[in-house]
């Protein structure tokens, strides 16, 4: 897997190709096409990074400013299949990333869809916290975990 800074055209790569989890997450989160939700989280990152796997973009994530406090990042990454065949050098990963979020935004805070036990188990062994209770979130009002870093 290869790690690498990331441009709008790489969420462009991406689409079509979400893993099964992401997409529901997405549509449960925002009630619009996953793939264009892809493309705006893209455009409106202050940091964005893709992987690759083979060649082919595998997940794009980013950090992007959040409406709720100027210190406070929303992080969030989506992925295709490829994903999962490199895992041990996804875990690695936010050893390098989420300190160059937090330089830029000391607080990263965003939501998971509780449906989504693979990211969340995720989530908590990079040292996020995730809350104890999931919360009506979305147009759907679908259960949600929101999860935090500080």
């Amino acid at each position: 897997m290869i790690i690498r800074r990331a441009e709008v055209d790489d969420a462009f790569a991406l689409q079509g190709r979400l893993r099964q989890q992401d997409y529901n997450e997405v549509w449960a989160a925002h009630g619009h096409d996953p793939d264009e939700v892809l493309v705006v989280c893209a455009q409106y990152s202050t940091l964005l990074w893709c992987a690759e796997v083979d060649g082919n973009v595998a997940a794009v994530f980013g950090v992007a400013p959040s409406r709720n406090a100027a210190d406070e990042g929303q992080p969030w990454l989506l992925g295709a299949d490829e994903l999962r065949f490199d895992t041990k050098a996804f875990l690695r990963l936010p050893a390098e990333i989420i300190p160059r979020m937090q330089r830029v935004f000391p607080v990263l805070r965003n939501m998971v869809d509780a449906r989504n036990t693979q990211s969340i188990a995720w989530l908590r062994r990079i040292g996020f916290s995730v809350a104890d209770s999931p919360v009506p979130y979305g147009p759907f009002s679908m259960p949600f975990y929101s999860f935090c870093k500080e």
